[in-house]
C-alpha cells in the first residue's frame, strides 16, 4: 500500500494547486509525477539487489517529458535556475508568483524539508538521461572538484541579473505570453543543451554517471540547506551492519552510508538523493 503514497501525494498537491491557482496543468503534472514514482516502486519490487534500481531509472526517465516537452517546449516555461531569477525579479517588482516559482518552492525549497534531495534522485530531467549512460564504474569524485558548483551557482544568478541591470525587457521577451515567450524558449534550449553536454562529458571523463551532480550542478547547493532538515532519510534497521562497504561502493553521490548506519545513525549527508541503492545492495538489510 505504501507504494501508492507518491501517487496519492501527487494527486493531492495537484488538486490543491489547481484550487488556489486555477491552472489546469497542475492536475496533469503532479499526479503524473507521483504516478510515475509509484510505478517505479512497483517495478523495483519485482527485482532483487542492485537490479531493483531499474524501477527508479524508469520512473525518472518517464517523468522527464513533463518538464522538457510539456512545460519547456509546449508551455515555454524554463525551469532552470537562470530563468527563475527572471521570475524572482518579477515577483519582487509586481508580487506575481508564477508557476516557475511554484516549481522551485515545491521541488527545490520546501519539498526538501520533507524528502531531502529526492527530486534529484527521482525527477531531475538532466539526471534522467545520465542514469542510462553505458558506464559501469562509479568512481568517487575528488572533493576538490565539488567546489566548482559554487562559481557555477554564482554565474547562474549573475548572468540574468546583468541582463536585467542593463535594461533588458525580460517581462516582454521572457514572460509575457502575448509575445510568445520566444526568448524564454531560447534560454531553455541553450541552458539545457549546455547542461546535457557538460553532464555527458563529465560522466565519461570521471567514469561516474552523476559526476555533473557532484561537480557542476548549481541547484544541488540551493537544496542543501533544506535537505539538512529532511524528515525522510535513510536509516538503520534492527539488523546489524557488517561493514561490507557495498552501500558506499554503489552510492552515486559518494555518501558515507556505512559510516552512519554502522553507528546506528540516520544518513544526514545533504548529498543523499534517496535513490535507495544502499538499501538495495545491503546483504543484511541494515538500511531502510
Amino acid at each position: 500500500m505504501s507504494s501508492f503514497i507518491p501517487a496519492l501525494v501527487g494527486a493531492l498537491v495537484g488538486l490543491i494547486l489547481y484550487t488556489f491557482v486555477g491552472w489546469w496543468g497542475f492536475l496533469l503534472i503532479f499526479p503524473y509525477i507521483g504516478g510515475c514514482i509509484t510505478v517505479g516502486i512497483l517495478v523495483a519490487s519485482r527485482f532483487q539487489g542492485a537490479q531493483k534500481d531499474i524501477g527508479r531509472r524508469i520512473a525518472i526517465l518517464a517523468i522527464s517529458p513533463i518538464f522538457l516537452v510539456f512545460l519547456g517546449l509546449l508551455q515555454r516555461e524554463n525551469l532552470q535556475l537562470e530563468q527563475t531569477v527572471f521570475y524572482g525579479a518579477l515577483f519582487l517588482s509586481s508580487g506575481i508568483f508564477t508557476r516557475v516559482l511554484i516549481h522551485y518552492a515545491v521541488a527545490k525549497v520546501c519539498g526538501p524539508l520533507i524528502w531531502g534531495r529526492g527530486f534529484c534522485g527521482w525527477a531531475c530531467w538532466t539526471a534522467a538521461f545520465l542514469e542510462w549512460l553505458p558506464i559501469k564504474d562509479n568512481a568517487p569524485i575528488p572533493p576538490k572538484y565539488t567546489a566548482l558548483r559554487y562559481p557555477v551557482l554564482f554565474l547562474s544568478i549573475l548572468v540574468p541579473l546583468i541582463f536585467i541591470w542593463t535594461g533588458y525587457d525580460y517581462v516582454r521577451y521572457q514572460i509575457d505570453p502575448a509575445q510568445g515567450k520566444a526568448d524564454q524558449l531560447i534560454w531553455f534550449l541553450a541552458g539545457n543543451g549546455i547542461y546535457y553536454l557538460a553532464a555527458v562529458i563529465l560522466a565519461f571523463v570521471f567514469r561516474k554517471k552523476r559526476a555533473f551532480c557532484k561537480i557542476l550542478c548549481p541547484v544541488s547547493l540551493i537544496m542543501k540547506p533544506a535537505s539538512s532538515l529532511a524528515r525522510i532519510r535513510k536509516r538503520p534497521t534492527h539488523n546489524k551492519c557488517i561493514s561490507c562497504n557495498k552501500c558506499n561502493e554503489m552510492c552515486p553521490m559518494d555518501v558515507d552510508v556505512m559510516g552512519a548506519i554502522s553507528l546506528g545513525n540516520p544518513v544526514m549527508s545533504t548529498e543523499c538523493i534517496s535513490c535507495g541503492q544502499c538499501s538495495n545492495v545491503c546483504p543484511v538489510g541494515a538500511v531502510k
